[in-house]
Formats: structure tokens, sequence, C-alpha cells
């Protein structure tokens, strides 16, 4: 469809000028791959919004096919002062999904560049574009024959390459997805490429399996940034396994949840536990079974005596955690004893574990093993369901230190103002061997304009209280992220005023995601 004038321009643009824009835009990938209507955009929205909201509206969308387009893109963006909003796939649903954070952004969509550029077998990794999702990456995998498993996050609609650049976790071996991205390619904003790493070397045979070279390593500055847009980029695989063992154990009573933390601290720290350990309550295993009308019909959040009464129906107990094991047999079978002995010392603790063989398919694993098997699926989008057919969701998901007290304490915080917003407490959390990502659910019906408004306040509260006691967000929603630069606060917001010295210094015209991660340029800054 050829372009039109959108009803929302960016900022400080003429009606003119951003018509200028579009048909460059269109010389540039053909105008198939330019939408500027506004039923065309709806898919660009935040998609757990209420209708009627109108804040994070795009513009227009274009979707480049090559690096070469990426590059004319920012060059006519920084002749006519049009802001761009860079997506992979847009599925950060729970995050604003491809919505601008500056109303009237064009979306660049990198969903055309989705080609798998290699697999080495040898050395363990992938290098792919944007537009990869963690289920194309798992086909490909599958029908080369390569002996490599990939780590996926809860969604496997997801890009590989978006889900490492905003910190995303999966739940195999290389679950911290960032820390396993080695080698860029970028754009930068005045158009110009870069390559990180070893890659900065022309010809270099190394750039994908060591993450630093000589001088400053800079791969991070493109991550939860507005510094660049990422082109291509090596990720790190585990090979196949001989088996893969996924295992829970549970405990039967809230009090519980401190001692079986320390466990699992120690577990991983032992390097017993090899994936990323889930931690769930048992309404939290609740909300991914069925709709809460199926659970409880009374007035307020969910009471406790319920959540008792679920967890010993489901044979979770109170809490919950899900564990992945890998390698050989005997191994896995070693550590998985070692891990029945540990949870022992809890009384009424229950360890069960499934073993399968390390190349098993999804007809082989169980649906609720597949994501730690390595096998991506969407059985997740069910659950943002739980108030009705029209759910959404907005999360709140701190770091804490991975002691029991400190998560025990985070969780009794924010119970206090789930509760007083009138939600049920849902999430859980994420564990690295330190640390632990506490992450809040608030899930609403979409119909209710209110409780969806409820659920940003609390969330927004969340943030505030949270911060005094010592924990930042790792992660927010487009309508949290400057809230949450602010918790950031040490010497006067010297985090801050570093990032954006650096922003005005490389992007002067302001033109890559003003406002992402709370990172303004001079033309967009607001007043503090």
């Amino acid at each position: 469809m050829s372009p039109q004038t959108p009803q929302t321009l960016p900022p400080d643009v003429s009606a003119e000028d951003f018509s200028r824009a579009l048909k460059s835009l269109a010389l540039i990938v053909g105008e198939q791959h330019v939408l500027s209507a506004p039923d065309e955009l709806a898919e660009f929205r935040d998609p757990y919004s209420f209708d009627g909201r109108d804040t994070f509206v795009p513009s227009a969308v274009v979707f480049p096919g090559t690096v070469e387009e990426v590059q004319a893109i920012v060059r006519v963006a920084n002749e006519l002062r049009i802001p761009l909003w860079t997506v992979s796939q847009g599925r950060n649903n729970g995050y604003g999904g491809a919505a601008p954070r500056v109303g009237g952004s064009v979306v660049v969509s990198l969903r055309r560049m989705n080609r798998v550029l290699e697999v080495n077998d040898e050395l363990g990794y992938a290098v792919v574009e944007p537009g990869v999702r963690f289920s194309d990456l798992y086909e490909h995998l599958r029908a080369g024959g390569h002996r490599l498993m990939v780590s996926t996050p809860d969604l496997g609609w997801g890009s590989v390459i978006g889900n490492a650049l905003d910190h995303g976790i999966g739940y195999g071996v290389y679950g911290d997805h960032a820390a396993g991205a080695c080698g860029m390619e970028v754009v930068l904003p005045d158009g110009d490429l870069l390559r990180t790493g070893q890659g900065a070397m022309t010809g270099s045979k190394a750039w994908h399996v060591h993450r630093r070279a000589f001088g400053p390593s800079v791969s991070d500055l493109f991550m939860q940034s507005n510094f660049g847009i990422v082109t291509k980029m090596g990720v790190w695989l585990m090979p196949t396994p001989e088996c893969t063992l996924v295992g829970t154990a549970g405990v039967p009573r809230e009090e519980d949840l401190e001692p079986f933390v320390e466990i699992l601290r120690q577990l991983m720290l032992d390097r017993i536990i090899d994936g990323v350990p889930t931690v769930a309550s048992a309404l939290s295993v609740a909300w991914l079974i069925a709709p809460r009308s199926n659970w409880y019909q009374g007035e307020g959040p969910v009471p406790d005596e319920v959540v008792d009464e679920i967890g010993r129906n489901l044979g979770t107990g109170r809490w919950t955690v899900r564990f992945s094991l890998y390698g050989p047999r005997s191994v896995v079978d070693a550590k998985f004893a070692v891990i029945k002995q540990a949870f022992a010392r809890i009384d009424g603790a229950d360890v069960t574990g499934t073993t399968y063989p390390g190349d098993a398919g999804a007809d082989v694993v169980a649906p609720p093993h597949q994501v730690p098997a390595g096998i991506p699926n969407l059985d997740m989008l069910e659950s943002v369901k739980w108030w009705g057919p029209q759910g959404g969701h907005v999360g709140f998901s701190p770091v804490l230190p991975l002691v029991g007290s400190v998560v025990r304490e985070q969780r009794e915080r924010a119970r206090r103002i789930v509760e007083k917003y009138g939600f049920d407490q849902i999430g859980g959390l994420i564990l690295t061997p330190r640390s632990a990502q506490d992450v809040t659910m608030f899930l609403y019906d979409l119909t209710n304009q209110e409780q969806v408004t409820a659920a940003y306040a609390a969330c927004r509260e969340l943030i505030v209280e949270t911060a005094k006691a010592g924990f930042g967000e790792y992660r927010a929603h487009l309508d949290a992220m400057d809230l949450v630069t602010d918790q950031y606060d040490f010497n006067d917001h010297a985090m801050r005023r570093f990032t954006e010295k650096l922003k005005d210094a490389i992007d002067p015209a302001g033109i890559l995601a003003p406002g992402k991660q709370g990172i303004w340029p001079a033309a967009h800054r607001p007043a503090r």
C-alpha cells in the first residue's frame, strides 16, 4: 500500500517534510515495505493498553531488508530530523510491544532481516540477523542436523538478538542471553557501520568466540540503549547433551521460602544446577494453567488459604522451583541425587525429575518441560487471560541479592502494594547464582480501563518503594522508563549524565529511539 500521511506526526516535523520522508523511505525499501495508514499501524501500538490511549503511537513503519537499507533509513532520518524506534520482532508485549517511546516516531522493524548466517558446530555458536526468532533458530538447527541447543525464553516468537539486547533470560546453560552474545555489527546514528570486539579487525577469525578485543569493550553500550541498530550478532549455543533432566522441588509452607532460596543459591554456586531455575508460588502455577475464575470467585485478592489449597491440589506445595540439568546420564543422575539430598533438609519437600534424550523434540518432551529443554513454544500466551479473554499485563522486575531474607522481605513489600491496588501477587523469581529477578505480573482485563490504570499506578509505586530499599528494576515498560532511570541516582544521576553525553556526541540530531531506557538526546530532553 502506498504511504499515507498519518494522523500522528513526529514531533516538530511538518506534514510536508514527513511526506518527503515517506517517499524517501519507499525508494529505499519499496512502497510495500512502508506503512502509514492508521489501520496498518495497529500492530505497532502497545498491545496491552486500553482502547483510546494514544501516548505511544507511531507515525509509520518501515521494514528494511539489508544492512545498507538500514544505513540509508538512518541518513534520511538525520536529514529530516525524524525520530526512529527500532524493533527486531516487537513482541516484548508486557513492556510496550513495538510501540515507540516518543509518539510519532517511525518504527524500524527488522523482521525482514531474518537469516541465520552461520552455524559453527565445533565452537558452539550461530550468527543471526535481528529478525530471527528463537523458533526460527531452533528449526534451522534441527533441519540442518546441528548438535546444538538453543536457550529460549518463555515465548519463542521473540527475536534472539532483541531479547539479548533487552537483557532477556532463557532457561538453558546460556540463559543469560546478554552474556551469551558475542560480536555485533551495528549501524550507528550517522549511518556508519561498526563491528564490536574481535570484529573490529577486518577478516577476524575470532569475532564470535571472544567478546573483547583491544581497548574498551563497547558491546554492552548497544544493549538497552539508543546508541545504534544491531544488524547481526553471534550467539553462543550449548552442544546437545546426552540427556536433559527437567525437575521440580516443592515446599509446603509460606515460611519455607527463605530456606528454599538458601538451598538453591548453594546448589547454583556449587554448579550442581546447570540451567536458570525459576521459583513460583502455587498461585503463580495456577495462573499458568487456567483463568482466575477456575480457582477463586470471591472479592479481593486470592486469600492465603485458597493458595494453600491450590498448592495441595496441584502437588506443588506453597512454593515450587523448576530447574534443569544437562550432560552425560551419569553426571545428571549424580547431580539430581545431590539436589534431592539438599532439599530433604526442609520438612515436607518433594523433588521430582523427568529425563529426556538431549535431542528429543516437542513430540517427546512434555509441554511444561519444553522451554528448559530448549524447545520454543507459545504456551504462555494463554496465561494473560487471568481476568478474562481480553487480558493484558505490565511487569515489575527488580534485581535482588539471592539471600533468603532479602527475597522474603521484597515479596512482603510487593504484596502490600499489589493487594492495595486490588491485584493478586503473581510472578516468580528467575535465579542466577548470586541474584534474583523478582518478577511481579500485574494482570488485568483490557476492557476495564480503571483496572489497567491501577496496574500502571501500582507498578510505579513499587518502583519507588523498592528503590528506597536499595533495589532497582532491570527492565521496564515504556511508561516507566524515566521513573526507573530516576532511581539510579548516585552522585546526582552520574550514570544518566554520562549516557546523555554519549548520546549527544554520537547522535546530535537525536534520531535514534529518543527516551529509550530514559536516555534522552538534547533535542528531546525533558526539563528536570
